[in-house]
Formats: C-alpha cells, structure tokens, sequence
C-alpha cells in the first residue's frame, strides 16, 4: 500500500501492549508499526503470520537499546517522520503509558491528528462493540468471551473479578504483584502471554486500571 492511500498510521508500543490482532485491519487503509523492545525474545507464532500476511502493511521496529523510555523515544522518532511524509493523515499511538500524552498534545498544537488508545482493539476506524454489550458483558462475567475470546470465562475467571472487585480485602498494587495473583488464580499453569491476557481483559473491563509507573488502582466504590 502506497503512502497517499494509508489513511491511519498505527504505532504499537509492544512492551506495553502485547497482545494484538492483525485480522482486524483486513481491507483497512493502515500501515502499523510494531516496536519491539530489546529484551523481548519471542513474538506469538499466530501474530508471526498475521504479520506475513500483512508484511505490505505491517513494519517491525527493533529497539536497540534497553532503559528507561528507550523505546517511546524510538516510537516518536519513527511517528515523526511518518507525520512528515503524510501530514494528513491520522496517527494513533498503542500503549497505556501516559507518558506518550505530552507528544500528543503537542502534535494537536501542529494540527496533526494523534491519538493514544489502550488497546489495539479501541482503534477508532475498527469495528466497535455496541455500548450496551460492553456494558452487559462488565456486569456479567459469563458474557467476557464475546469481547476477549482469548480470555476463556470460567469458574476461576469468575473468582479472580470477585477477589478484585472486593473492596474489604487486600489486593494487588503493583502489576507485578497483580500478575502473580493472577497465576495464583490459575493455579501457576499460565504462560506469560496469557497471563498478560488475562491483565488486558481486566484492565478492558474496568475492573482496574494500571499507570505508567505499574502502580494498580480500582474504581472509587469498587
């Protein structure tokens, strides 16, 4: 796809947010750019295709260096010479680091459209859930595979949002702690990918919420 037909320009910040779905961008004007950390080894093999299948439209950034915000350095730099190439277009930015707001707010000044979304899934130009589903499917557990097929609802799924949604008790305040309470819930027998999964729905579900500094924070009254 040439650049005068790309009409958005997706950046993901794959450290932050891992888990995407290439099969949602069929028959989209989109070129996307994966930023892939230094320190991150392996790439699901199911992405690995989606990415050949989209190789057109579909760009693999490996950052060379490690440290702090190295890699949303890196992200800037390549969003900046895209807004160069194609000012017109949109660029939407994927990651929950907020870190990432003070460039957009500053790309708004220079009337270029750029956005953050928290999920590869938000993407304004894909397919939503309606409103009322979303909020059906938050209300009710057994209803979450509809939104995140990935995350199979079950018993322990159930449990883990009762745990979290249980203002009495202790619960997790970093996302470090908060993964192993999830691993814990499922008795250690997750992978690390679906471990972050299973975060994503949590977070997707406003369950909780996670800053950029990984501190975890629940809903006032939750």
């Amino acid at each position: 796809m040439t650049k005068h037909e790309t009409n958005h320009y997706v950046f993901v910040d794959f450290e932050n947010v891992p888990t995407i779905d290439l099969g949602l961008i069929d028959e989209k004007p989109v070129h996307v750019t994966l930023m892939i950390g230094k320190n991150q080894k392996k790439i699901d093999l199911a992405l690995v295709h989606q990415i050949k299948r989209h190789a057109a439209r579909v760009e693999l950034i490996e950052v060379g260096a490690a440290g702090h915000n190295a890699l949303d350095l890196t992200l800037a730099y390549y969003l900046g010479q895209a807004a160069l190439s194609a000012p017109h277009a949109q660029f939407h930015i994927i990651s929950k680091d907020t870190d990432f707001d003070p460039l957009l707010a500053h790309l708004h000044s220079q009337k270029i459209k750029a956005t953050r979304h928290g999920a590869f899934a938000a993407l304004p130009f894909l397919p939503q859930p309606k409103p009322g589903a979303v909020k059906k499917i938050a209300a009710t557990p057994k209803h979450q595979p509809e939104l995140f097929p990935s995350v199979p609802a079950n018993e322990k799924f159930d449990k883990l949002l009762t745990r979290l949604r249980n203002n009495s008790a202790p619960r997790p305040k970093k996302r470090s702690s908060l993964l192993a309470h999830i691993s814990t819930a499922y008795g250690d027998k997750l992978t690390a990918e679906e471990l972050n999964l299973h975060l994503d729905a949590l977070v997707d579900l406003g369950v909780l919420s996670i800053d950029a500094k990984n501190k975890v924070s629940y809903p006032a009254g939750s």
